[in-house]
């Protein structure tokens, strides 16, 4: 195969971001070389591996005519994403991580699938660090409803997109880059650029192998059942995964302003932004706010989008309930 032959298909940049990689990397290069989708050129920046990371990509560089940079400094993962993403040629661009496993028609699919959205994604098999499938899959564990569409305000709230699953036209980087230097998810980023441009679509199928194994930079979030997340909720601020989740959306509204700045929204989604910047300021202060309490009422849809009517409920009058139980007690 010569990567970025010439043929009817349209050239694909396949992004990758390696550091360290060399234990899962020959068998995702192969994945990826082993695509129907012919038209691809595969493009790396390393993150300063110490291991056999580089010898591995300027092998495939010989091989396949891999392009591939070092970086002179550790940027990180995010940053690394963002450099790698300068330098694709294609029309269209896949994000690649250095330990999955692609399935041989993941592009050609994701192509078919993109239509005119500026973003298309799938779902994905979870497999250990041997290769061997687990239960579920990436969207069914992770407690999030896929979505189609320019839903601007459930991209902002959830994190539905993983990037080794999704495809993008490449020119929807002249408005997503530079990614926000306060944001370490660069998929999101993306997703909820889209949003505002042509849109993102999703394919439900299984397309890529998702390893989990100890060294991830992300993995899959594990869904508990409906039980144990309502007991935690009601358990308080103290919950160490509830904190973990509040503490991410307050980091994450540091990127509003940019948001404000840099995509062109409407009035109701400026105000959608106000309204969830402020809730997510609110989470962790042990008070009760009640304009907290009707913001979280009238987004619970973005907010809870996985769970039923009951959990909802639940969610957004835990802190109500908290305030009663502790007046009571006092």
């Amino acid at each position: 195969m010569i990567e970025g032959s010439a043929g009817s298909q349209p050239l694909v940049s396949v992004a990758l971001a390696t550091y360290n990689g060399g234990r899962y990397l020959r068998e995702q290069l192969d994945s990826i070389y082993g695509q129907t989708c012919r038209n691809i050129e595969v493009v790396v920046c390393d993150d300063c591996s110490i291991d056999d990371t580089v010898s591995i990509l300027e092998e495939y560089g010989d091989r396949f005519g891999l392009r591939y940079e070092v970086n002179e400094c550790n940027l990180g993962f995010a940053r690394n994403f963002e450099k790698v993403l300068t330098q694709c040629r294609g029309e269209f661009v896949a994000l690649a991580d250095q330990d999955d496993i692609w399935l041989p028609q993941k592009l050609e699919m994701l192509l078919s699938g993109i239509k005119d959205v500026s973003l298309v994604y799938s779902d994905a098999f979870l497999v250990d660090e041997a290769g061997g499938e687990l239960p579920g899959s990436l969207i069914g564990v992770s407690g999030v409803r896929p979505l189609s569409g320019r839903h601007f305000d459930y991209f902002v709230c959830n994190t539905c997109v993983t990037g080794c699953t999704c495809l993008f036209r490449r020119d929807l980087l002249s408005r997503a880059l530079p990614i926000p230097s306060c944001e370490t998810y660069h998929d999101w980023w993306l997703a909820v650029v889209a949003s505002c441009e042509r849109g993102v679509g999703f394919i439900d199928l299984r397309l890529v192998k998702y390893r989990q194994h100890g060294a991830n930079e992300t993995g899959a979030n594990i869904k508990t059942g409906i039980i144990t997340r309502i007991i935690a909720h009601l358990r308080g601020d103290t919950d160490s995964e509830k904190r973990k989740y509040y503490e991410l959306l307050r980091a994450r509204a540091k990127t509003y302003p940019l948001i404000r700045e840099r995509l062109s929204l409407d009035v109701a989604q400026l105000q959608f932004l106000a309204d969830i910047g402020s809730y997510a300021e609110s989470l962790l202060e042990p008070r009760f706010r009640w304009r907290s309490f009707f913001l979280a009422l009238r987004y619970r849809h973005v907010l809870f989008p996985a769970a039923g009517a009951l959990e909802k409920c639940v969610f957004v009058f835990s802190k109500l309930i908290n305030k009663i139980v502790c007046k009571v007690n006092a």
